[in-house]
């Protein structure tokens, strides 16, 4: 069987949690299909480019991107402003991945099924219907909702912000209906476009890991660590970041206050770094080569996310390695997360300091939840779980 992937997102470096998605799902969509990949790059870059795709697919396709140059930019200006989309949304779906290019880059290909990253490319998905072909779309997350935190991150006014919102999602659940299947990230959001679109397939496919990379390795340091861990280039990261150590770690340093507060993750912004000059008991790591290792060492990881959207692929990373999680309950929403399994959601401060606390004065309580913690993302999150399921599925569905 023959499969096309259409992805503005690489599958290299790897050191996003989507670029990670798009290249476990390529490795595991070659055991079950010929495996094509089309994108988009700048045109220095196309063959450096098609050359590192040989090791993630069978064919590479790699177009030169045509949005470049100041007229370009300011047309997406324009059509951000006019229609309530990003910029983004022209660059890819109005530029480079639009029908033409794709029906004239396929010319003389045959396949079985394409799947889409993103909903971005939607327009272009007539060229492949004109060809029998059935389009399958990798939602990754809810994006208008993720929308809705970044103009609030930017503190966008919120009658503005609303309208904006209100748009986008139109355009967004829209662009659903014109996918013959989609692949949702969580139960909460397959449920969600369930109920809109009952007559389409939705597959279910949470953010895996491979295990033999996320190894077992849990080795708590002393004195103890806590950490909070995300990429912290992001707002919302960094206020959880502040969140962290503003108002859950006092409460734990009344009790413990030999404990460290290991804020782990690339791009720290000047006031993250400010709180370890301010204070002995804060480590900011920065970008860490080997993250896994230093995961290793904590107790435990605090992550007191606001917001029921997406999935947070960083708590099954620190779950595999064997480290105990303390959660808010939005920040594992829809996950099919178990708690007493290796992580637990208190609802408020308090009780996420409680539980960290529990865990840090009964080690014989908290190896237990290390090896609960890599069990269950060995039960619902390995690779085989997840990417090598969901291809078996659509193999399975989509066979000629």
């Amino acid at each position: 069987m023959r499969m096309l992937v259409v992805s503005h997102v690489l599958p290299f470096p790897g050191k996003s949690g989507q670029q990670r998605r798009v290249a476990y799902k390529l490795r595991a969509f070659r055991e079950y299909f010929n495996v094509t990949f089309l994108t988009t790059v700048p045109a220095p870059q196309v063959e450096a480019t098609r050359e590192e795709l040989a090791a993630y697919c069978h064919e590479a396709i790699v177009l030169p991107s045509q949005y470049t140059g100041p007229v370009q930019q300011m047309r997406s200006v324009w059509f951000a402003m006019r229609t309530g989309l990003k910029r983004s949304n022209y660059a890819i779906g109005h530029v480079d991945l639009t029908a033409e290019r794709l029906h004239a880059a396929l010319n003389g290909h045959r396949f079985d099924v394409a799947v889409y990253e993103y909903w971005h490319a939607v327009n272009s998905v007539r060229a492949l219907h004109r060809k029998g072909v059935p389009a399958v779309l990798d939602m990754h997350n809810i994006l208008w909702q993720s929308y809705r935190r970044q103009l609030a991150d930017r503190a966008v006014p919120d009658g503005v912000a609303r309208r904006r919102v209100q748009r986008y999602r139109a355009a967004e659940e829209q662009a659903w209906k014109r996918f013959d299947a989609l692949i949702a990230i969580n139960r909460a959001e397959e449920r969600i476009v369930q109920q809109m679109l009952p007559s389409k397939p939705v597959y279910y496919a949470p953010m895996g890991v491979d295990m033999g990379r996320w190894v077992y390795g849990w080795q708590p340091a002393a004195p103890p660590r806590v950490a909070y861990y995300g990429g912290l280039g992001a707002a919302h990261n960094q206020r959880s970041a502040h969140h962290t150590y503003e108002r859950i770690m006092p409460l734990i340093w009344q009790d413990r206050p030999e404990t460290e507060l290991w804020i782990v993750g690339s791009g720290p912004p000047a006031d993250i770094r400010a709180l370890a000059d301010a204070d002995p008991r804060v480590r900011v790591t920065g970008f860490v080569d080997d993250v896994q290792r230093v995961l290793a060492t904590m107790s435990v990881v605090l992550c007191p996310w606001e917001g029921t959207y997406g999935f947070r692929s960083r708590l099954i990373e620190v779950m595999a390695v064997g480290v105990p999680v303390v959660a808010s309950p939005d920040a594992v929403y829809g996950m099919g997360m178990h708690a007493g399994r290796g992580i637990f959601l208190p609802e408020d401060d308090a009780g996420m300091a409680q539980a960290a606390l529990d865990l840090l004065r009964d080690p014989d309580f908290a190896r237990a939840q290390s090896q609960a913690a890599r069990a269950q993302v060995v039960d619902s999150f390995s690779y085989e779980a997840t990417y090598i399921k969901l291809a078996r599925d659509l193999a399975g569905d989509f066979a000629a």
